[in-house]
């Protein structure tokens, strides 16, 4: 089972929330940074964590994008 889906904006997006923009070097959208964050920091993580966690998921997404998409 796999964890993305494209968004009909181009966008690709976790199941966490966290919708990442391939045309913007994988950054994601404001919302779905501030509501992942705040969902990361309710259940305990730190800063470092959860900027790891961002970018282990931004390379995660891209991989997924290559296999299934190009």
């Amino acid at each position: 089972m796999t964890t993305w889906y494209i968004l009909p904006n181009g966008n690709i997006k976790n199941i966490n929330g966290l919708e990442l923009q391939p045309e913007k070097d994988w950054f994601p959208t404001d919302d779905s940074l501030a509501a992942y964050v705040d969902a990361e920091q309710d259940a305990g993580k730190s800063q470092e964590q959860i900027i790891k966690q961002l970018m282990d998921l931004a390379i995660a997404c891209e991989e997924w994008a290559q296999d299934n998409l190009g």
